[in-house]
């Protein structure tokens, strides 16, 4: 083994089969939590107009200009985030490969193996000078591999972000590293810094953190002077502000995004500064918590996990405190440099995500504390080498049988079951919302998801759960929901839609309707909803006002238009109805019902020319044996040479 880690490309390839190993079972898995952020999830449906959900990375290849000039992620009219590279790299997967999240959950197990093959690599330059340093590298990388905290960054296609921006940060500081090392003769090292400074920046500001972490490490393992590290400082500093004002040059886009309570109270509530100072305690805590303790994981903690009302006794905030100054004192009596290099690191990192300085929202994220775990595995493996008496300085197989390595040998043994059941939980969506709902019954934001992936099951009957348990189910979970949030206008919304639409209170479906409007007067999906009522109960007017209120507030509120199109219709109003039609034909330029409504708008107004092209054009979109015998039929009235066309396609198209 001695002779692989010694042998770069052997070593990577060690790592490479080690991430499989952790790892390979969630290649097989689909697409999941906010991966249509990143890519395109959704499919075409035959006689539907097709919008991918992610147009920028359908564009491919070509529409990587337009990437960069654009947000990372959308809300209404405003973006939000810039992360122009990630983009790119999934344009350019798709460009290739087209939808599959196989392949992309693959990159993601090989952009984990290289990242721990280049903190090896680091780890190694950094303790050049200590004998046990291939053996020291070598068991950090393998805790930081086999922690099963980082299942949230591997297996979620969308935390690609991550990945990369620590493997730019690592990259950006091993060749700062060299070139010190090299007493900066090769500027190349320097080159290849900044280069990969700015990528970790464009995948994500995560990498900031670097501007810190770099002179750390250059103090702590490196032969330079204070001048030196306040050159570096200021040349990550410049390569900061350079990133922000290329930013602002390429975005035209309006910027904003609406955090909610359930993401984060502090959005909400105002405390005071001892409030928020034991808000960020509790935040440390569960961190720390999570690094020795790493069960049960969420995709999502949220609000209902951290009340603003905290006491110095809470288990988190004691639990934190007991580490720190344990830690601290360790370091101190110790002696122990490389230890207290680990904690300094871990503290660094981990400082910026604990909600004092600015609300994070869903308050803690495991894909977060990717960079701060590096830290804390660097301060465990030091306290593990403090048992040995005499480091031993070559590696072989038996050290791992024999004290204190057995007893990690054992955990990674744990880790790789725990690692394993947990990337099967990822497998989907529904899988993982619920998995982990059974962990989180308190919280509105998965309670909230779960219920809605139980609500669209009800319609598509894919599933092993009969309709009624779909519906008590979807009903129990927005009721928790509610109950953590009172504002979560969704689940207000969707429980108006099962009362309505599946267990026949329509008078109990409209109050949660109306509920969702008080809390959201622009919520396009509640009016729609509203719409339905007033059209049941055969109240146009009413019905006409919601209808139509949802399509001004939301242009691609398909079901509004061709809701407010048919109400028209059947009221005869065919005048009324042809401009909304023509504004839904240009919202969706390609749908069967529109183009087909479009083209009975204009032959009942007299068009018959015009209507009789836009009918040919409905039925390009969609052939369909009732629509070719009324072509025949018509085109044989008006004496139209493509009669004979449409009676064979009648007699070829199938029932």
């Amino acid at each position: 083994m001695h002779k692989i880690l010694l042998d770069t490309k052997k070593a990577y390839l060690f790592f490479l089969i080690l991430s499989l190993f952790f790892y390979g079972n969630s290649i097989k898995n689909g697409y999941s939590l906010d991966d249509s952020y990143v890519t395109v999830t959704n499919s075409p449906v035959k006689g539907k107009n097709y919008i991918p959900n992610n147009p920028l990375v359908a564009g491919g290849i070509k529409g990587i200009p337009k990437i960069w000039r654009s947000h990372y992620g959308h809300e209404k009219n405003a973006g939000y985030d810039y992360r122009p590279l990630v983009i790119s790299m999934f344009a350019i997967e798709y460009s290739i490969f087209g939808q599959s999240p196989h392949i992309d959950h693959f990159i993601n197990v090989v952009l984990y193996s290289t990242i721990v093959f280049i903190l090896f690599l680091l780890l190694k330059k950094c303790l050049s000078e200590y004998p046990y340093k291939e053996l020291f590298a070598l068991m950090c990388s393998i805790l930081f591999l086999a922690h099963p905290i980082h299942t949230e960054p591997v297996n979620n296609i969308k935390c690609r972000d991550e990945l990369l921006a620590l493997l730019f940060g690592l990259l950006s500081t091993l060749n700062i590293v060299i070139y010190y090392e090299l007493k900066q003769k090769y500027f190349k090292w320097l080159f290849y810094a900044l280069i990969s400074m700015f990528l970790g920046f464009y995948s994500k500001l995560t990498s900031a953190l670097f501007i810190a972490l770099i002179p750390l490490i250059l103090f702590f393992f490196s032969k330079v002077t204070k001048k030196q590290i306040a050159l570096v400082i200021l040349g990550a500093i410049i390569c900061y502000f350079s990133y922000n004002k290329s930013k602002k040059l390429l975005i035209t886009e309006k910027t904003g995004r609406i955090f909610l309570h359930f993401e984060n109270p502090l959005y909400t509530e105002h405390i005071s500064f001892y409030s928020k100072v034991l808000f960020a305690l509790k935040t440390f805590g569960t961190y720390v918590k999570l690094h020795f303790f790493p069960y049960p994981l969420r995709f999502y903690y949220g609000s209902s996990m951290f009340s603003t009302k905290n006491n110095l006794f809470d288990f988190e905030i004691i639990l934190g405190i007991i580490f720190l100054v344990a830690a601290s004192y360790y370091c101190y009596k110790s002696k122990n440099k490389i230890a207290l290099f680990g904690l300094l690191f871990f503290l660094i990192s981990i400082a910026p995500l604990t909600n004092l300085v600015q609300p994070v929202a869903g308050i803690l994220g495991e894909r977060l504390c990717l960079t701060a775990s590096i830290g804390f595995m660097v301060l465990i493996t030091s306290v593990v080498f403090s048992f040995y008496k005499s480091a031993p300085n070559k590696i072989t197989a038996r050290l791992f049988v024999q004290k204190p390595l057995v007893y990690l040998s054992g955990i990674l043994l744990v880790f790789l079951f725990y690692t394993w059941n947990r990337n099967n939980a990822w497998e989907s969506e529904f899988s993982l919302f619920e998995h982990d709902a059974q962990y989180s019954e308190k919280s509105s934001g998965i309670n909230n998801l779960l219920g809605n992936k139980y609500f669209e099951m009800i319609s598509t009957g894919e599933t092993k759960y009969s309709k009624q348990v779909l519906i008590n189910k979807a009903l129990k979970h927005y009721t928790l929901a509610i109950q953590d949030d009172s504002i979560m206008y969704s689940a207000y919304n969707n429980t108006g839609v099962l009362y309505f639409s599946y267990l026949n209170q329509p008078d109990l479906a409209l109050k949660y309707f109306l509920t969702a409007i008080r809390f959201k007067p622009d919520y396009a999906q509640a009016h729609e909803n509203i719409g339905n009522y007033y059209d049941k109960k055969g109240n146009f007017t009413q019905a006409f006002k919601n209808y139509r209120i949802a399509t001004l507030e939301n242009p691609k509120q398909y079901k509004s238009y061709t809701a407010l199109i048919t109400l028209l219709i059947n009221k005869n109003l065919m005048r009324s109805a042809f401009p909304v039609v023509k504004e839904a034909d240009k919202n969706f330029p390609k749908d069967y019902f529109i183009t087909s409504q479009y083209a009975n708008c204009l032959l009942m107004t007299g068009d018959t020319i015009s209507g009789m092209q836009k009918l040919e054009d409905a039925y390009r979109l969609f052939p369909n044996k009732k629509l070719a015998k009324f072509l025949f039929s018509k085109c044989y009235e008006l004496k139209m040479e493509k009669a004979e066309y449409y009676r064979n396609q009648y007699a070829i198209l199938p029932q």
